[in-house]
């Protein structure tokens, strides 16, 4: 996005990615027998998303609304979550954005706030966070999430019908011969003229400014030399926390699911490993996909057998037989992006203390040095919107400063 931002503004440009593909941790999966792409990372627009939506507009890709019924499954039982937004309002509006010390969520949820009666609520809340914001619940910080309402985005979502991967052919266009792939950088020189790039090849770039934008782990722990050193960069990146994902879309031979609820959408298993069970509905696609968000994810990787935990948890959820479930399964997709040494992790989300972060890394570092990435950004962090708002903003920052 900073790229096309700069070309278009008649600047020159070079991108060094890291990775052998563009897309970060957009990654469209086409060609299965599932008449639709798979997306093997982000899938919804969130909310007004009104950077996201104009790129999609000026693509000419469609949209469709994520609408439908919730559930929530217990052994195997489903049952109408009826107003699920307003439940977990009733637990959030609990939080105090103004609190002078902050804490985590979980100390947050160990006060029982609303008391017995907002027990199962509880529960939902603290699902949604740990899918949501892909969160451990005892790290996630209760001020960024009082300062915000937390819901916001995950209410109202959308998916691109030709897959995100789509707009990411269209954006790429301006920019491709501009590209130099597997070039993960080593170091970085700033000097008051220019800046040095230094790659793994032993590539040397130099020019006016450069635009960072890279996963939240590779800023924290210096995978890449900056000199001389910017402490207040590194400090405000340790203060946020990457998120864990492990995220399964299953290809069946039938739309199962049709038979046990009518017109459903999300099946929520606050307590289990996978949270969150979702449909593609209102199209009709033999896809169901599972979701598991914070610790759970991780021990889901661990454990080995990701596949294996999917089959077994989503028979649970929905009341089957294993052998039932494998013998509808047609194929099953998922991306490890924790263990991929270019991402490790799935996106970022505010640690205890830290609410001020991203706006630090939002600044302009000794005016030549500029950050982008969904963890730079306060409003919509985690997201794709986040993401494509930071590109527009660091470009726009480095052409208000005159840098070529």
């Amino acid at each position: 996005m900073a790229a096309r931002e700069l070309t278009h503004a008649g600047k020159d440009v070079c991108v060094i990615e890291a990775s052998k593909r563009v897309g970060g941790r957009i990654m469209t999966l086409y060609g299965t027998s599932a008449g639709t792409p798979v997306e093997l990372g982000a899938e919804f627009v969130h909310g007004d998303a009104p950077v996201t939506t104009r790129l999609l507009d000026e693509a000419r890709l469609v949209t469709v609304p994520v609408t439908g019924k919730q559930y929530r499954s217990d052994h195997g039982e489903l049952s109408p979550q009826g107003p699920i937004w307003e439940r977990m309002e009733s637990v959030f509006r609990y939080l105090k954005p103004d609190r002078k010390k902050d804490r985590s969520f979980q100390d947050f949820l160990d006060e029982k706030p609303g008391g017995a009666g907002l027990r199962r609520e509880r529960e939902l809340a603290r699902g949604f966070v740990e899918g949501f914001f892909a969160a451990d619940t005892r790290l996630i910080s209760e001020k960024s999430l009082a300062q915000a309402d937390p819901t916001d985005g995950a209410s109202e979502a959308r998916r691109v019908v030709n897959g995100y991967g789509a707009l990411i052919d269209y954006m790429q266009r301006d920019v491709a011969r501009k590209i130099r792939f597997g070039s993960p950088v080593t170091r970085i020189v700033l000097s008051e003229t220019d800046v040095r790039v230094f790659d793994r090849r032993g590539e040397q770039y130099r020019a006016r400014a450069v635009v960072i934008a890279v996963p939240l782990p590779i800023l924290q722990d210096e995978s890449f030399a900056i000199d001389p050193e910017i402490p207040m960069l590194r400090n405000s990146a340790r203060q946020l926390v990457m998120g864990n994902v492990t995220h399964v879309s299953i290809v069946v031979k039938e739309r199962f699911w049709e038979k046990k609820a009518r017109a459903l959408s999300y099946v929520h298993s606050p307590t289990r490993p996978f949270n969150v069970w979702w449909t593609k509905h209102p199209l009709l696609t033999p896809v169901i996909t599972g979701w598991s968000g914070g610790p759970h994810a991780l021990e889901l990787a661990e454990g080995g057998d990701v596949e294996g935990s999917a089959l077994k948890e989503i028979a649970r959820a929905f009341g089957m037989q294993k052998t039932r479930i494998e013998a509808l399964v047609e194929s099953m997709h998922r991306n490890d992006w924790t263990r991929d040494p270019n991402f490790r992790g799935a996106y970022s989300y505010v640690g205890v203390g830290g609410s001020h972060a991203p706006s630090m890394l939002a600044r302009a570092f000794a005016n030549r040095i500029f950050l982008a990435g969904e963890a730079t950004d306060s409003g919509s962090s985690g997201t794709v919107e986040g993401a494509l708002a930071t590109g527009k903003r660091a470009a726009r920052k480095v052409l208000q400063r005159g840098l070529r």
